[in-house]
């Protein structure tokens, strides 16, 4: 059970195919491309981005998106934040509305714990190591069959 709405999948994936700040802007659309994310929705992604200052929107011919600071600066725990907000790190995991430390069901005490790895591993993580990620995934996906790594 992940705790992350398929836009904050979705941002994770597209902010790793931007440029630092001083790079080139990428359109929208070519980024849905590469994604496969549908661009309108994508669209919508890049403008709560953009209110939360994660990314910069570029008119014009040489147009396009680039991310507000470099990649190695933004974690993935601050796109969980601004698209699906702090409340994932308090939910329940049986769904119940009114469990906390005070009234707690029976398994709040592991889920709290697993909220917080996971937090802690969103927050260690950033786009950078995202993009490498993806980059070194394309490499071994464009290489022949028999040069591939096995999984």
């Amino acid at each position: 059970m992940l705790p992350l709405s398929q836009s904050a999948g979705y941002a994770v994936l597209a902010l790793s195919c931007l440029d630092d700040p001083g790079g080139q802007p990428v359109l929208v659309q070519d980024v849905a491309a590469r994604t496969g994310a549908p661009g309108p929705y994508l669209a919508k992604i890049f403008s709560a981005l953009a209110k939360a200052g994660l990314v910069v929107g570029k008119r014009g011919n040489q147009g396009g998106v680039i991310l507000a600071r470099p990649a190695k600066q933004i974690s993935l725990s601050e796109l969980a934040e601004v698209l699906d907000d702090a409340g994932w790190r308090s939910s329940c995991l049986l769904g119940l509305m009114e469990c906390s430390d005070e009234r707690d069901c029976p398994v709040h005490l592991f889920w709290k714990g697993e909220r917080e790895r996971i937090h802690g591993e969103l927050t260690k993580v950033s786009l950078a190591d995202v993009a490498k990620f993806e980059r070194e995934r394309q490499s071994a996906n464009d290489l022949p069959p028999r040069q591939r790594l096995n999984p």
